[in-house]
């Protein structure tokens, strides 16, 4: 048995017919007719009987078929898996990523792909998230590390991780009475409920961190009073350290902006939203590469 003799019978049994079977898989009647006798002299069964409307498949024939498009999808499913396997061993890999992911996430993962593929070739585009959703769609990347949720494209995604926001103002701001220390917790708590009527520094609305801040302020009920707004995270985090007004940012971000004017920074209960999700995303229409699946994997690893 090979591949060749199972299309065979999958196609007898769609045509209905030897002959048109035959003109399908370009071979003479005579001869596919002659493997179809054979092939059930072996197996000791018929596999078709003539019916009114062709040739029908009998239970055997019907159980044939069932094995057949299972053999064949296996067979197909591994010869992707040796080509993909075969991939590894040279090509590029396009990933997307804004500066400040890629400033914390890249250099863990990056090292360790070029150790086990060290002929990928990897080139990095950086972009806000509109950038990027946009080089996604027009499949001009393979992979983007981003944050959800996306806002202007249909795109599948691997969720990595989730990671937890946090308040930020001035040592001598008004807040710090509202402040609630918990055991275990880096930081303290605060109800975001408190900033109401307070000064606020905030990115732009097409940035992803302005988003998540704007969340968080919806489900505080607070139609923030901005008195600046600004593209760079560090930015708004030094006018917060300096008395000018609260900022919202992702936890990981105070190891890589600090300030010499060093501000609190406080928790917020779960029920605010105050987390974005950290997602490798790649185009919702084409086949995952090799070095692309092996990419997210690793990032995966990363962070476990």
């Amino acid at each position: 048995m090979n591949t060749r003799e199972l299309e065979y019978i999958l196609a007898i049994a769609k045509e209905k017919s030897i002959s048109k079977a035959a003109e399908k898989l370009y071979v003479t009647q005579p001869a596919l007719s002659l493997f179809l006798t054979r092939l059930e002299s072996q197996l000791g069964t018929p596999l078709f009987i003539r019916g009114a409307s062709g040739l029908i498949p009998t239970f055997a024939g019907e159980r044939y078929i069932q094995m057949s498009q299972k053999v064949l999808k296996d067979y197909r499913d591994f010869e992707q898996e040796l080509c993909d396997i075969s991939s590894l061993h040279m090509g590029r890999l396009k990933v997307g990523t804004s500066a400040h992911i890629g400033s914390y996430v890249l250099p863990q993962v990056i090292p360790l792909f070029n150790r086990t593929y060290p002929n990928i070739e990897v080139s990095i585009s950086e972009g806000n998230s509109q950038v990027l959703e946009h080089m996604i769609s027009g499949n001009e990347l393979d992979v983007a590390l981003m944050h959800l949720p996306l806002k202007h494209i249909e795109a599948n995604y691997v969720e990595i991780a989730r990671e937890r926001y946090v308040m930020a103002f001035s040592k001598d701001h008004p807040l710090n009475r509202k402040l609630s220390p918990r055991e275990g917790e880096t930081y303290p708590y605060i109800d975001p409920r408190a900033a109401a009527g307070q000064k606020f520094v905030l990115s732009f609305p097409y940035q992803r961190v302005r988003q998540i801040s704007d969340r968080i302020l919806e489900k505080a009920g607070i139609t923030p009073d901005i008195i600046l707004t600004t593209s760079s995270v560090q930015t708004a985090l030094r006018f917060a350290g300096v008395g000018l007004g609260v900022t919202f940012l992702p936890e990981s971000y105070i190891q890589l902006f600090r300030c010499t004017h060093e501000p609190v920074f406080c928790y917020m209960d779960d029920d605010f939203e105050a987390y974005w999700t950290f997602v490798v995303v790649y185009p919702g229409d084409v086949t995952l590469s090799g070095p692309a699946r092996a990419f997210i994997e690793l990032t995966k690893e990363a962070y476990c």
